[in-house]
């Protein structure tokens, strides 16, 4: 599943146009910046020790890697089309299997992909400071951008789902017991 997840030509297009020449560079810049402001704020000792963070960060690579593909192989086939705007875009609305839990999935994967590389830093600023700020400002994104694309893409379809189903964390997953069916 994971190999069909990466072949898929809607995820080849994508990260060709949209993680190779922009987020790929980011994470890098990110990490700078990250170095830097543990420096100036003191925390040049880290906070994992080494090499358990090695171990960390690839474990987090993978298990963010895994997921990734997973929730955007789960996109591609449900919703017949690409994850990402600038490579196409989705035909039908992607409801069911991770996405009857979460309407932002894949971002728990790319958030764990993502600290791997401050693990393997081990930078405080990177982990703690920096990536949460990304984080938040990227949830901000998906309401304020990318909700009101869906809406006017899918209509009272999306407006439906987005009532029933969380942003970004899947409680129903977390909380099976208080999940409820429809």
């Amino acid at each position: 599943m994971i190999i069909s997840a990466i072949l898929r030509p809607a995820i080849l297009n994508m990260v060709a146009k949209v993680y190779v020449p922009v987020l790929f560079p980011l994470t890098f810049l990110i990490a700078l910046v990250a170095l830097k402001l543990d420096i100036v704020l003191g925390f040049g000792a880290g906070f994992l020790p080494t090499p358990h963070n090695y171990a960390l960060g690839l474990f987090s690579l993978v298990v963010g890697t895994v997921l990734w593909l997973w929730t955007y192989e789960q996109l591609t086939r449900l919703g017949e089309g690409s994850p990402s705007p600038t490579a196409g875009r989705t035909t039908r609305l992607a409801t069911s299997g991770i996405y009857a839990y979460s309407r932002n999935p894949s971002i728990a994967g790319k958030l764990l992909g993502v600290l791997a590389v401050g693990f393997v830093l081990n930078s405080i600023s990177f982990c703690f400071i920096l990536i949460p700020l990304l984080l938040m400002g990227s949830l901000i994104e998906k309401v304020v951008r990318q909700e009101p694309q869906l809406v006017e893409v899918f209509g009272a379809e999306y407006e439906q789902y987005r009532a029933q189903v969380p942003l970004f964390i899947p409680w129903g997953l977390l909380t099976p017991w208080r999940h409820k069916s429809s």
